[in-house]
């Protein structure tokens, strides 16, 4: 292998390319990216050696000056300083460099059956559950703002839409409830994750096991895992997590895109049903009629740098053998990103929202115009026992006689009504007022005021529980 590497080197200057180590070191990860597990990698190393010491492999002497050191290491980073490198491979060899040079002998914890395959297999697991924990912090945060929302907005009447076409009558309100049960969603969906994220693989060594007696259990209490991750060549290669945790956020991220997208609609001046204040819209130097509400469209498109990623990591997983390779570290750039992106929208949201202003009366006087309503006319006759064919053919007469004569529904006398069916009679302008038609919606889930007031309780009820876990599972640290 030297002699290849030899002639390499030669034929590189040969052809006026000098080799350097320099240009391979640099398609390692970058130090900025391998600093964010430092911390993990330093408490991984002290929960190492209290089990080495607990089975007696390490005496009580060493564990003290390993610990001693590991603190010190901890206070450097607390204060954002690194101990890396340039010359350090990755955050494994920074860690077991730092040791030779400050505990000489001691410092051979690191090489007791412990490898950087299972010790970067922990690293990002550890920083995936404090990442997916602080990101169930913002997500309840949002369900919060969204709630708070919904009941500001309890008695708004506006349109709803089918295929982008008025539909028929809504509550905001309602409107509002269904981006919380998404959210909602998205919290479960991300406490499932984390029940996967939270087994530790440390003790599991190259992939094989470990020649020393290691408790993996009583790693896992130290570290505050909830288990371990049995199989010890599943344990070091396995990133299922990191493809899991990169689905919930992508689609955590594609409901907010899809909120952002309908409220850039109703902000255009062909809806005008919201805008937002100076601070959050951006007006243009060769147009200054207009401002533009930048903030959701970045909420709308962020997604797709999220998407790209995810398609990166199952590519990357797909073509590897069941056993450890770099391609498992390469990513960790993308992951980082994932939920750097991720906190950001969430954030962003949580602050855009209750910024935003609704011309409530434009909302409820478009509720009843454009036949918004029709379906209520097709309801009413089929509850009197139409059949929907010749109830569809009564209402599409009466359209087109509202059409020809610029006519809403509430417009038309009891008298024009009963042209088209005598089953018409003063019933049937609770259907079409905007006010009242909501409350015909009355089953479970809809849009009636009864309806929505129960969805808020529950969607109250639900985030106080998520809390409770949240809580609970933020309490489980490394132990230090």
């Amino acid at each position: 292998m030297s002699s290849e590497l030899d002639n390499s080197v030669d034929e590189q200057a040969a052809r006026g390319r000098p080799f350097s180590m320099g240009s391979v070191s640099r398609f390692r990860q970058p130090h900025s990216v391998e600093q964010s597990l430092a911390p993990y990698q330093v408490a991984s190393a002290r929960a190492y050696a209290r089990v080495l010491n607990e089975k007696s492999l390490i005496s009580d002497e060493v564990l003290t000056k390993v610990l001693s050191f590991l603190a010190e290491l901890e206070e450097m980073l607390s204060r954002g300083e690194s101990f890396l490198t340039p010359e350090d491979m990755d955050i494994y060899s920074g860690l077991e460099r730092k040791l030779d040079e400050n505990l000489g002998p001691a410092s051979n914890i690191l090489r007791m059956g412990l490898s950087p395959n299972d010790h970067f297999a922990c690293d990002i697991r550890l920083w995936m559950k404090d990442e997916t924990l602080a990101s169930m912090q913002l997500l309840l945060d949002l369900r919060t703002v969204v709630l708070a929302l919904a009941e500001a907005h309890r008695d708004v009447v506006m349109p709803g839409y089918s295929h982008m076409q008025p539909a028929s009558p809504e509550l905001l309100a309602h409107w509002w409830l269904a981006s919380a049960s998404r959210f909602a969603r998205d919290f479960r969906r991300l406490a499932d994750c984390f029940a996967r994220i939270d087994l530790c693989p440390l003790g599991a060594g190259a992939f094989a096991g470990s020649h020393q007696p290691i408790d993996r259990v009583k790693l896992a209490e130290h570290l505050g895992f909830a288990g371990v991750l049995e199989n010890s060549l599943d344990a070091v290669t396995d990133r299922d997590s990191v493809v899991e945790l990169s689905t919930c956020a992508n689609l955590v991220a594609v409901h907010i895109s899809q909120m952002a997208t309908e409220l850039l609609l109703w902000a255009t001046q062909e809806f005008g049903y919201v805008r937002l204040p100076r601070a959050f819209s951006y007006r243009t130097r060769n147009f200054p009629q207009k401002r533009n509400p930048e903030p959701l469209e970045v909420l709308r498109s962020r997604s797709a740098q999220m998407t790209g990623r995810l398609g990166q990591f199952l590519c990357e997983l797909q073509g590897i053998p069941i056993s450890y390779s770099h391609d498992l570290q390469e990513s960790l750039p993308g992951l980082l990103e994932v939920m750097e992106n991720l906190r950001f929208i969430l954030e962003l949201t949580s602050v855009v929202l209750p910024a935003m202003i609704f011309d409530t009366t434009r909302m409820e006087e478009r509720a009843g115009v454009d036949l918004a309503n029709a379906g209520n006319v097709m309801d009413y006759l089929i509850e009197r026992n139409f059949e929907p064919d010749k109830a569809s053919k009564i209402v599409e007469g009466l359209m087109k006689y509202c059409r020809q004569r610029s006519k809403h529904f509430i417009d038309l006398t009891r008298g024009e009504w009963q042209e088209f069916s005598p089953a018409f009679d003063d019933e049937i302008y609770r259907y079409i007022t905007a006010s009242t038609a909501t409350e015909i919606m009355d089953s479970l889930g809809g849009t009636a005021h009864l309806q929505v007031d129960e969805a808020l309780r529950r969607g109250r009820e639900e985030l106080g529980q998520d809390r409770d876990w949240l809580s609970e599972r933020s309490g489980k640290k490394p132990k230090s």
